[in-house]
């Protein structure tokens, strides 16, 4: 008998009850529900192979859904099929891009390609009901083990904005690049914050993945599992949700985490805000570009100064480092040029002030280049985007050639 579960999640009684009746009689193990929440509850705690789900359900919007499931890692990587009495074609086209596997129409001989879509097999008879496949995504070329750049954004000191910079200077990277693979990853401890800024409220975060086996974390896990964010065109791997979960983090997973992630993505941006650290040391000395954020505040530009001969003491390079003044959210301060002279460095970036601005996309969940796109900061946001990649990728193929 085989040991695959199916799940059915259908409003409709009758449909429900003769589709489990039918998928039973080929060997497989059902569940049923009737409604999302049920369904959710199910999925979760019974871990089906396979999930034949109506998205018309009374309870839950259809990409609620969907995303809900697919966002977990409980269930991201099982089957999705849609089964719907729904035939025309732009339905069906929108709810294959929610993130179904298959679309089927309920008709009389459905079960015939619903039982081969379930075996993982494409049913070809043309008298069979409408069986469509969700399109693959095209297929990027095959990076070297390490060959994403790894970007850290880092402070010396709190209160810079390191993580409303991290998350909008990622969309630009992706805007310069439109091909670019592009995760952000929350190391800000004790909570993370760039899940707020982007409006994220899922249960995959940093803590829950440090507790994965190598078997159930893999590079194409983190492909498929961590959220898509929308505008800000970047995958997000979100950070401790509580303060009291951070103490639980698993340090020695996250090596292991970057390492899939740098073969996963062409980019791993990494924020850790102010946090100097054995977690976050090893991470800021293997970086293909560190941005430095600094406010202009005469004690911030002090205490980098320090932070910055200890790293090279570490052997830290200046060609890793980029320097990005963030004035966005204050005005006064040094000079680029006194801050230059007390840090024995060029600076090429500066995000001008930017007045209530900043915070209004951050409360807003909106990036910064889609609610002000007119604004010179968003200008500037762009350029520095386009330097600190090309950066990374020198010091990339600097540091390989020298293997």
């Amino acid at each position: 008998m085989s040991t695959s579960r199916v799940l059915i999640i259908d409003p409709e009684e009758a449909s429900l009850q003769f589709l489990a009746k039918e998928i039973r009689k080929a060997e497989y193990e059902v569940i049923t529900a009737s409604t999302g929440k049920e369904g959710l509850i199910l999925a979760w705690r019974e871990r089906p192979h396979v999930l034949i789900i109506d998205p018309n359900l009374p309870d839950i919007s259809r990409e609620e859904m969907i995303q809900k499931l697919r966002s977990d890692r409980r269930t991201a990587r099982r089957l999705f099929i849609a089964f719907s009495s729904l035939s025309d074609p732009q339905d069906v086209q929108d709810t294959l891009n929610l993130g179904y596997d298959h679309y089927l129409t309920k008709e009389a001989d459905a079960i015939p390609a619903l039982l081969d879509a379930i075996a993982g097999k494409e049913s070809q008879k043309p008298e069979q009901p409408i069986m469509v496949d969700r399109p693959e995504k095209p297929t990027k070329k095959p990076t070297k083990q390490g060959d994403g750049k790894l970007i850290v954004l880092f402070s010396a000191k709190g209160g810079t904005g390191t993580s409303s910079m991290c998350a909008n200077l990622a969309p630009f990277i992706v805007n310069n690049q439109p091909d670019a693979r592009v995760v952000v990853v929350d190391l800000v401890l004790p909570i993370g914050s760039i899940a707020h800024i982007v409006g994220y409220s899922g249960p995959l975060n940093i803590i829950e993945a440090a507790e994965m086996s190598d078997v159930e974390i893999s590079k194409e896990y983190l492909q498929t599992s961590l959220p898509e964010t929308g505008l800000w065109k970047f995958q997000l791997f979100a950070g401790s949700p509580k303060p009291d979960d951070a103490n639980q983090l698993n340090i020695s997973r996250i090596p292991v985490m970057l390492n899939l992630l740098q073969q996963a993505f062409d980019y791993v941006m990494v924020d850790l805000g102010r946090s100097l650290s054995k977690i976050s040391l090893p991470i800021l000395l293997e970086a293909d570009q560190i941005c430095l954020i600094l406010s202009p505040e005469q004690g911030t530009v002090t205490l980098t100064k320090i932070v910055c001969e200890y790293l090279e003491s570490k052997g830290l390079l200046k060609e890793q480092v980029y320097p990005l003044i963030n004035r966005a959210v204050g005005l006064e301060g040094l000079t680029k040029s006194e801050i230059e002279d007390i840090l024995d460095m060029n600076i090429t970036g500066s995000i001008p002030y930017m007045g209530h601005n900043f915070s209004l996309a951050n409360n807003l969940h909106l990036p910064i280049y889609y609610k002000f796109p007119e604004e010179v900061a968003t200008l500037s946001l762009r350029q520095a985007a386009q330097e600190i990649t090309d950066r990374a990728i020198r010091f990339k193929e600097k540091r390989l050639l020298a293997i």
